[in-house]
């Protein structure tokens, strides 16, 4: 009985929580999802990275949950590929092109976000050797978002006994779905010396105008345009070019909300090759840690072997949400896949490009 009630009274915890961060953050619609791995979502942090990599064609899926402490917390399913056009044919200049998904699940009732977005980039070099670049991006893209009324209860709803679901609602929420069209835009500066060394330094602005996403017929609730910042760097820390550093940042800013992550990798290289054929590839393996400001530590590993990646990070919440659930972490995975450029095109291709991930 005491069980029972204890798992009641978590729920009802839980609810509460959900709906406090509902109606407090400005509509939980108006905050956007956020990856611990953001080297591995470049689309959604800065347009202006769509085709900015090492190789011909690029996949990238991304799955994260979090709060899994308040009821059915957050989950966030993320896919994106593109790919550059134009290399050797337009000097040392190229196009990038690319298409971006994802959506966000929360809550006991059902809330959701899905956006579909393209993207496009030009990438430009600013010197003759082509080790300097600059590249502009914009994305354009529906965004749709949704409740699920059917799983919720309100007070008018109570009979004096008990929550009776086919009384009247007489909520405010009048719109359990609906659509509208976003803009994003980002400048990119990359610097590849010798296709071993790289950084990086970008600006993005996001839901240029502040779309309206308010779930009530009769309020404007815009959702705020977000300005981000961004940097990330391999540097080779020996001469045989075995181990990197990976030092990355990632600043955002939307409202009154603020988002600062900031950490290193440090990456491997290992031979695997067979003694008895000709067999021999090689593989990366990364370790390192990211703090996200007054919210989390985050543990971050990588493997990346020929075309293929697979990262996974866990965070460990220092928040005040830690005290309140017990538990407020967070686990995301990604898998990647990249077509790596041949060895004739890529003395043709002329272009040193950055290793992101």
């Amino acid at each position: 009985m005491n069980s029972n009630k204890n798992t009641s009274m978590k729920n009802i915890l839980a609810a509460v929580c959900i709906l406090c961060l509902f109606m407090v953050s400005g509509n939980l619609s108006a905050q956007d999802a956020h990856f611990s791995q953001f080297n591995t979502t470049p689309l959604q942090i800065n347009p202006a990275q769509t085709g900015v990599f090492d190789g011909t064609f690029r996949l990238s899926n991304n799955y994260r949950t979090q709060w899994s402490g308040l009821g059915k917390g957050y989950s966030t399913i993320h896919v994106a590929a593109d790919a550059p056009l134009g290399k050797g044919k337009l000097g040392t200049n190229f196009f990038g092109v690319g298409l971006l998904i994802y959506q966000d699940k929360a809550g006991s009732a059902g809330f959701s976000n899905t956006v579909i977005e393209a993207s496009a980039s030009y990438v430009a070099a600013m010197d003759n050797d082509a080790n300097h670049y600059f590249a502009i991006g914009f994305q354009a893209g529906l965004n749709q978002m949704g409740l699920d009324l059917s799983k919720t209860t309100w007070d008018s709803q109570w009979n004096g006994d008990a929550f009776d679901p086919t009384l009247p609602s007489q909520d405010l929420v009048q719109l359990e779905q609906f659509t509208y069209l976003d803009f994003n835009g980002g400048v990119l500066y990359y610097y590849v010396p010798d296709g071993i060394n790289s950084i990086s330094l970008g600006a993005s602005i996001a839901h240029i105008g502040s779309p309206n996403v308010s779930f009530y017929a009769r309020q404007e609730t815009p959702l705020r345009s977000k300005i981000s910042v961004h940097g990330s760097s391999e540097i080779s820390l020996t001469s045989e070019n075995i181990t990197w550093i990976n030092p990355r940042f990632l600043v955002s800013l939307q409202g009154k909300q603020k988002e600062i992550i900031v950490g290193a990798l440090v990456k491997n290289k290992i031979q695997i090759k067979s003694e008895y054929t000709k067999y021999k590839k090689e593989a990366f393996f990364s370790l390192g840690a990211l703090y996200r400001v007054q919210d989390a530590l985050i543990l971050a590993t990588r493997f990346d072997y020929y075309k293929f990646g697979l990262g996974i990070s866990y965070d460990i919440n220092t928040s005040g949400l830690r005290k309140l659930t017990g538990s407020a972490s967070a686990w995301e995975f990604n898998l990647s896949f990249i077509t790596p450029v041949l060895r004739g095109r890529k003395e043709q291709n002329f272009n040193k490009m950055p290793k992101f991930l």
